[in-house]
């Protein structure tokens, strides 16, 4: 699931990669997994998510753990609610718990550094170099 306003800068990288993953996906992937663009929403798709009863969640959204811009890592979801480390603290702390207690699933949020989130803000090409990478290493490198 994407999360994020694409209208403020790097913010808009949680969609921006759902969309970049969708622009290459095999057909056959597309059966066992589920992108979701939630942007600045994520609590409209929960009970959809809730639903599938998926094994893993992976949350794209961006991450202030004090790293350059466009440096992302896999955050476990314990991480998140104990140091507050994303964006979104409130809700995506929510999000995690919701998640983790109506499916069981481990989830994880993928986190990408951001250099600006301003309103009317491009996405920083850190961060768009990031969303290749990331997508490249989703698709197992089919990315063009």
């Amino acid at each position: 699931m994407g999360i994020g306003n694409p209208l403020r800068g790097d913010d808009g990288a949680g969609p921006a990669l759902v969309k970049e993953i969708q622009s290459s996906w095999n057909p056959e992937e597309k059966d066992r997994i589920i992108l979701i663009d939630a942007g600045e929403a994520p609590e409209n798709y929960l009970m959809k998510i809730a639903n599938l009863s998926p094994e893993t969640i992976l949350l794209l959204d961006t991450a202030d753990f004090r790293a350059e811009p466009g440096k992302w890592r896999l955050i476990d979801s314990r991480k998140i609610q104990e140091s507050g480390i994303s964006t979104h603290n409130a809700s995506l702390k929510l999000t995690v718990d919701f998640l983790e207690q109506q499916t069981r699933a481990k989830v994880f949020v993928l986190g990408i550094q951001p250099l600006r989130t301003g309103l009317g803000e491009e996405i920083s090409d850190p961060v768009k170099k990031a969303i290749q990478e990331i997508a490249g290493e989703i698709t197992g490198g089919r990315h063009a």
